[in-house]
């Protein structure tokens, strides 16, 4: 473990997150210098970058990227954005001794057992089976997913895709705008649906439906609107979102045995909260004919940190505590 500073980031669809980070001798992660800018702004995480340090910054000589899109290679091209971030180029350009690329959610999952029970909420109760795996999910630009391991004393992360499984309605009305948007994308995944930009497709799929106007874009108009209850097709959209995310969430557990819990990340699980306080939420994340039992007693909590993914990067730089990832 070291309390040498690392540069971290948080790159995803829509923002880049940059921060110095710190991990303490009781594992726990401090930053400083947290500055958030619009993906748009900038052609590329580079530049990103310069403007983060040229604000009077300085940088680390280790610097880990958690990034919304696959990893594992020199070079990464973003799922939902333009850029294309490259480690050696960041390395060369700005002379870190070392540069990591991880998966967003590998980042998210890491930081779980570094937090407190202050920063869940509980969604289902329920114990955790020592030594199980742990599934972190959430719906952000796109639907993110990785498997968190206890390994000895430390933990693994294995970083997934499974936001693009494909698709299944578990409703009529569900299965109705599914009808609708096989006609944009042959093939329909979670993420297609399950996600900030999932939730627009969603609510101009139901307007379509209704025959109503779609009067809103985006999650960023169409969250608040179902939260005020002005619109009836954003919160028809939100509600089949919300409930969408609760099947894919359960499908996680089943799929992967994490029997440890369920954490749902991410800034729209943020936002749309109250939608999954709900039976129905629940319901959906349980129900699963014979093999419900199995999921009876995992415990369901939305993680609160905003900054997880920050602090999660930082335990993948090479001075910190063990970590392998998959």
């Amino acid at each position: 473990m070291s309390k040498a500073p690392i540069l971290v980031g948080d790159v995803g669809g829509t923002n880049v997150r940059l921060a110095t980070a710190r991990i303490s001798n009781t594992q726990q992660v401090e930053l400083s210098d947290v500055a958030r800018m619009p993906v748009l702004s900038f052609a590329g995480l580079e530049d990103a970058i310069a403007a983060w340090r040229d604000e009077g910054r300085a940088l680390p000589k280790t610097a880990v990227f958690a990034l919304a899109g696959p990893t594992g290679a020199d070079s990464v091209r973003f799922t939902n954005s333009d850029w294309v971030v490259s480690a050696s180029a960041i390395k060369s350009r700005f002379g870190f001794d070392s540069v990591t690329l991880v998966n967003d959610f590998a980042a998210q999952a890491r930081a779980v057992p570094a937090n407190g029970p202050d920063a869940f909420e509980v969604l289902i109760d329920g114990e955790a089976q020592p030594g199980a795996p742990i599934v972190v999910l959430g719906p952000g630009t796109g639907l993110g997913m990785a498997l968190l391991v206890p390994d000895g004393s430390g933990w693994s992360v294995i970083s997934t895709e499974g936001g693009h499984q494909a698709y299944a309605p578990c409703s009529a009305r569900e299965r109705e705008i599914l009808d609708l948007v096989v006609q944009e994308l042959p093939y329909v995944s979670y993420e297609n649906l399950v996600s900030g930009l999932g939730l627009d497709r969603l609510y101009k799929a139901i307007a379509r439906l209704e025959s109503r106007v779609a009067r809103l874009r985006g999650g960023d108009e169409i969250g608040p609107a179902a939260i005020a209850g002005d619109d009836p097709s954003a919160i028809e959209a939100v509600e089949i979102m919300i409930n969408s995310l609760a099947t894919f969430a359960g499908n996680a557990i089943l799929a992967t045995g994490a029997r440890g819990g369920c954490v749902i990340a991410g800034g729209v699980s943020e936002a749309l909260a109250p939608f999954m306080r709900t039976p129905t939420f629940a319901s959906r994340l349980l129900e699963r004919g014979q093999i419900s039992g199995y999921l009876r007693g995992i415990p369901v909590r939305r993680a609160r940190n905003g900054f997880a993914a920050l602090e999660g990067a930082a335990f993948f730089g090479p001075k910190s505590d063990p970590v392998s990832f998959g």
